[in-house]
């Protein structure tokens, strides 16, 4: 059995959380990865950051269509797809903008399990944490099908 540890890519491409937006979009954009990894200054996973992140933070901001019924408003969709919105518009640096509910795997999980969770939960890449929450590595896609073509 294959675990994380080993196929996952040690020392993986990060940004500090108090980096700015722009410079995570250049370091997308130079290293070719869909989404990367916010770190702590110790190490630690703060949240990820993808292409769609940094879509979402330059377009504008749809308020939301409100319904007045005795002199309240009602707002129709979501409250809170409005505020997630407008939250990664407003974002100044990288933990603001971060996605911080992270699907994450750990060294020794099976690589099918962590198969599994890249498909599932459509993402591009998986933080390999410790039960500390320090980043150890990523895995992403490609690492899968590496190791499954692997003779």
């Amino acid at each position: 059995m294959t675990t994380a540890q080993e196929i996952m890519t040690r020392a993986p491409s990060t940004v500090q959380e108090d980096d700015s937006v722009k410079n995570v979009g250049k370091i997308l954009l130079q290293t070719g990865h869909h989404s990367i990894p916010v770190v702590s200054a110790s190490g630690y996973l703060v949240g990820m950051i993808g292409e769609r992140d940094l879509i979402d933070a330059n377009r504008e901001v749809h308020l939301p269509t409100m319904l007045t019924i005795l002199d309240g408003l009602i707002p129709l969709g979501g409250m809170h797809e409005y505020e997630e919105e407008l939250r990664k518009v407003t974002a100044v640096t990288a933990g603001q903008l971060a996605t911080t509910k992270v699907v994450t795997a750990g060294p020794d999980e099976n690589t099918d399990a962590v198969a599994e969770k890249l498909l599932r939960k459509e993402v591009h890449a998986l933080p390999v944490v410790d039960t500390d929450g320090k980043l150890l590595g990523i895995i992403t896609r490609s690492d899968i099908l590496q190791h499954l073509l692997k003779p």
